[in-house]
């Protein structure tokens, strides 16, 4: 006997359809037993589910409701305290029926053939069991930002041991760049720092820095990650951070380097030498050629700072002290950590409150390093001998669980309308380190052509944001981030003249909107306007933009111009959706599995994320975040051993010829061939089902969304109402668009009629035909964009099978027409009620 359950949605549902028509028409079948509730997710819902089951010994259950992806998980965990919990099939008649659909009695068809398609796929399902793996308790952190630092702190201090791993020398991520933070205007190192230091302290963590990810493999509860550190070329343990070997007399008169620069190691005082020629003659004896020359007798020695190697002797044996060391190492490049802006040397800390404070060489600017002379200076300086030669390291980390935290970069504007090239044109985080104390100019502010203090600052909001030429979205942090900029350059020079340029502002959280409007009492102009293009007069620049509420255009002279740019991904994050491999979003962030009920779960069981690997958030939000995964993971890693529920694909070995056509197309080495017969390792099966579509013998199948269950599928639907096209969804993206379409009352044709299958890719060639045998109209499979598959390729292998299938339709004389494949993201609501629309017309 199969349960028929129908929710009335309170008038979600009941309110567009005949919800007695459907109980009569259903309850004309012998092995239906029906039953209507006001709302089945309620408690009393759930009671009638399990009282029904239990009183009339049902085999199967249909619940007709809302999306699955809202309440499938309790109607699961409801009928599964009664029988096996896959034993029942769920039919979306509230976002793809009665909201999507005008007319009642239309909706009240498509409503029965719906439930009907369920009903037959419910026939077919087989009880699927559970199996159990053992869990390993450590745990990953990519990336050491302010989101990873506090998954790290969090996760430890549950008891796990947390292997917290950094591309860069230092971890803060790009916090540790700021000079405040809104709305405030906390400093952000002092609010940081003690994060820093539990983090690098915490007993539980192993901070490992300048390390990379390579890959990934395993399954859910026991990870292999390989990592590799690249060598410092300083002993981490002897080095005292102590600052000697970097010591330096240069002090820049402008914020930028044009070039690198070659310093004297050391200075030779003439008010102290006598002229005894003793370093020249010490320097001749030590090295060849010389760096220190003496042309006559009682003269003062010449000294060529590209010959010294910095052996000191000149400065130990000089009898009147008047050599001094005033630069160990010669060798000045552009900082990194102040994105171009000030200098380091070739031996250095980013930051001087770095954590760890340890200092690093780098190969390609150390001389003795890249090999231009046997350099001696840091390693002759350093009491502690830290300087050393290093190889990279290469380990392979077991895990049961990851976060990814590998935050965002700035959008790259060169070469664009901003004018980015020109030296008075910087972005925010540019800026952040101008003013911040720490930096370049010590908390001056000064433009960087001149190293003058600028009279007229112009922010330009959604620099490459809003923009279908750079990113299409929001960077969300732009507009407060800009404003507590400007408020700080308004507070210590109140001369300045300070405008921001916006398209529109967003200051939507706790305290943002007075924090907007004590800017504007400081004398901060805003101007509502798109800028268009800066250019350049010498020094100076122009701002050419709008007022739109003034309806006239504006050319505003800047001395400084500030671009609120776009954030993007971050060479990590891109890095590890390939990786791993994880979905990116339209936007290429890390994709959450449900945006809304799963935010920091990824479609990879046992990979999380947090802060903005996700999308652009503010600081507070990446703490939220950090909070959210280490109790997600506190749960999936709290037991010993993890259960697997078997909804994968499994191998008849009796018919299995080996080929290795399933090995060769699944992405995530789930097939076992090393053994007498293939096997799918259970537990890192993805349940994709791409493999089913290339077997040849029809030896692998997929114990849930088998062949069988997509056909009765199709047969209940057909049987119910032949003028139908049958719409295959995958469960991302397709289907979860056409949820959001019904959501928003978006209506469309109820010819259309969707089959729920996991990934595009699990369609095959024989499925897409066989609605035309059973006088389907035509047949669209709603795929994820290119690109962003949830499963890494299925749209794109599904794609190559849609044109041969189209072949076969045009042979047949039914017309390659009447099939389409549509790329349709999960946000995409209104792009699929337009290719709804469009397959039906064509139909």
């Amino acid at each position: 006997m199969i349960g028929v359950f129908l929710c009335d949605c309170g008038t979600n549902i009941a309110g567009n359809t005949d919800m007695e028509y459907l109980k009569e028409e259903l309850s004309k079948e012998d092995d239906l037993i029906v039953h209507e509730s006001i709302f089945l997710c309620s408690q009393l819902g759930q009671d009638l589910i399990k009282e029904t089951i239990e009183k009339e010994k049902l085999d199967r259950v249909v619940i007709c409701s809302c999306s699955p992806k809202h309440h499938g998980d309790i109607f699961k965990e409801c009928i599964g305290e009664k029988m096996n919990p896959y034993l029942w099939e769920m039919a979306n008649i509230r976002e793809q029926c009665s909201w999507a659909t005008e007319n009642k009695n239309e909706a009240t068809q498509k409503a029965l053939a719906l439930i009907k398609g369920a009903i037959e796929a419910s026939r077919t399902l087989q009880e699927i069991g559970q199996a159990k793996v053992p869990v390993i308790k450590d745990v990953m952190v990519i990336g050491g930002g302010i989101a990873g630092m506090h998954a790290a702190i969090e996760i430890a201090d549950k008891g796990f041991h947390v292997y917290l791993v950094e591309q860069n020398p230092n971890i803060g991520g790009n916090m540790c760049k700021l000079d405040r933070t809104f709305p405030t205007d906390d400093c952000s190192m002092c609010t940081i720092s003690p994060i820093l230091n539990e983090t690098a302290m915490h007993k539980n963590i192993d901070v490992l820095t300048m390390t990379d990810v390579e890959d990934v493999s395993g399954h859910p509860g026991e990870y292999t990650v390989t990592t590799r550190s690249r060598p410092r070329y300083v002993d981490f343990t002897a080095c005292t951070g102590c600052g000697d070997c970097a010591q330096t007399d240069l002090v820049m008169e402008t914020p930028t380097l044009s070039e690198p620069l070659w310093l004297d190691r050391i200075k030779i005082h003439e008010d102290l030498c006598n002229g005894c020629g003793a370093c020249a003659k010490l320097c001749a004896k030590q090295n060849d050629p010389p760096a220190l020359t003496q042309k006559e007798k009682g003269a003062i020695s010449d000294y060529d700072t590209r010959k010294c190697v910095g052996c000191w002797v000149c400065v130990e044996k000089c009898p009147k002290k008047a050599v001094e060391i005033i630069n160990v190492c010669p060798i000045v490049v552009p900082s990194e950590f102040n994105l171009g802006l000030g200098f380091r040397k070739a031996i250095y800390v980013p930051d001087s409150q770095a954590v760890p404070l340890k200092y690093l060489r780098d190969p390609e600017t150390c001389l003795q390093l890249n090999g231009t002379m046997e350099c001696q200076g840091c390693t002759t300086i350093c009491k502690a001998k830290a300087p050393c030669q290093e190889a990279e390291e290469v380990r392979q980390l077991r895990v049961g669980a990851i976060v990814v935290a590998t935050g965002y970069e700035q959008y790259d504007l060169s070469g664009t309308e901003y004018n980015l090239e020109h030296p008075n044109v910087i972005t925010g985080l540019e800026l952040e380190r101008l003013i911040s104390p720490s930096g370049p100019t010590l908390g001056e502010l000064k433009r960087p052509s001149d190293g003058k203090i600028p009279q007229r600052v112009v922010f330009v909001q959604c620099a490459g944001s809003r923009d279908r030429r750079y990113a299409e979205y929001c960077s969300k942090i732009c507009c407060m981030y800009a404003t507590k900029n400007a408020r700080l350059v308004k507070a210590d020079h109140p001369e300045i003249d300070v405008t921001i340029c916006y398209i529109d502002l967003r200051a939507a959280g706790r305290g943002y909107e007075e924090y907007y409007d004590q800017a504007r009492e400081m004398g901060i102009k805003y101007i509502r306007g798109n800028v268009s293009e800066i250019l350049a007069d010498g020094d100076e620049l122009l701002v050419r933009t709008e007022n739109t509420l003034l309806n006239e255009p504006l050319l505003l002279e800047a001395d400084l111009v500030v671009l609120s740019t776009a954030l993007v991904p971050s060479r990590g994050t891109k890095h590890l959706i390939e990786t791993i491999p994880l979905v990116p979003g339209k936007d290429g962030f890390i994709a959450p599995v449900h945006v809304k009920i799963a935010p920091v779960d990824t479609a990879t069981t046992g990979i999380f994320i947090a802060g903005t690997a996700e999308a652009p958030k503010p600081i507070q939000e990446c703490i939220t975040d950090a909070g959210a995964v280490a109790s997600r993971i506190a749960t999936f890693l709290k037991d010993d051993q993890l259960t697997v529920d078997l909804v994968t694909s499994h191998i008849n070995p009796d018919i299995c010829i080996k080929c290795g056509e399933c090995n060769e197309i699944c992405n995530y080495d789930a097939i076992d061939t090393e053994g007498e017969n293939y096997e799918v390792v259970d537990v890192a099966c993805h349940a994709c089902g791409m493999c089913t579509t290339v077997c040849p013998t029809n030896a692998i199948e997929l114990r849930y969304y088998s062949d069988i269950q997509l056909e009765k599928a199709v047969d209940g639907i057909l049987e119910k109402d032949k003028d139908s096209v049958i719409a295959y969804c995958c469960s991302q993206c397709g289907y979860n668009a056409a949820d959001l379409a019904g959501t928003a009352k978006m209506r469309y044709s109820p010819e259309v009629k969707i089959v729920r299958v996991p990934c595009s890719g699990r369609v095959t060639i024989p499925q897409m035909l066989y609605p035309f045998t059973r006088g389907a109209k035509g047949v669209m499979i709603g795929a994820c964009l290119e690109g962003q598959c949830h499963y890494i390729d299925g749209n794109i292998k599904e794609k190559d099978k849609v044109a041969l299938a189209k072949q076969v339709l045009d042979l047949m004389g039914i017309g390659g027409e009447k099939l389409e494949l549509f790329n349709i993201s999960s946000a995409e609501g209104a792009k699929f009620v337009e290719s709804a629309e469009r397959m039906v017309s064509r139909c």
